[in-house]
């Protein structure tokens, strides 16, 4: 990325979602059943573990948030509060503001201590505010 005579060379890496609960249990009221569904609760618990690993490789880190639901969550919490310990660079993102239970206000009360940065992926609204975070933040 280049702003003015400032160059920051990024790699992104996208990891799963860290989800806030996997059963098989409810994979199975999915309809699958139920050797399948707990290979598929144990696939997706591996996915939050080598999520919560790419922490340690990483300068920096974008937290997208759902700013439709609560923000106020255990693994929000724990996930914030393991980038402080850890020292990493952080940017909250409170995504699809575009919708109308958006509500932005709720991150920063969770997280006043944070840039966050309100954009929707949807309609792009915001991705130059986000531009300017990075810079502002990783830079």
């Amino acid at each position: 990325m280049k702003k003015g005579s400032k160059k920051l060379d990024l790699t992104l890496i996208d990891t799963p979602g860290i989800a806030t609960k996997i059963d098989f249990e409810d994979f199975v009221k999915k309809g699958i059943n139920k050797n399948d569904a707990k290979e598929r609760a144990r696939e997706a618990t591996q996915g939050v573990i080598d999520s919560i690993k790419w922490l340690d490789s990483v300068d920096a880190v974008i937290v997208v948030l759902d700013s439709t639901e609560n923000p106020y969550s255990q693994v929000n919490i724990t996930l914030v509060g393991n980038l402080v310990a850890k020292n990493k660079k952080l940017i909250i993102v409170a995504n699809k503001i575009d919708m109308k239970k958006s509500n932005v206000e709720r991150i920063h009360l969770v997280f006043p201590d944070y840039k966050i940065v309100p954009m929707s992926a949807k309609t792009g609204e915001g991705f130059e505010n986000l531009y300017e975070a990075i810079f502002e933040e990783f830079y």
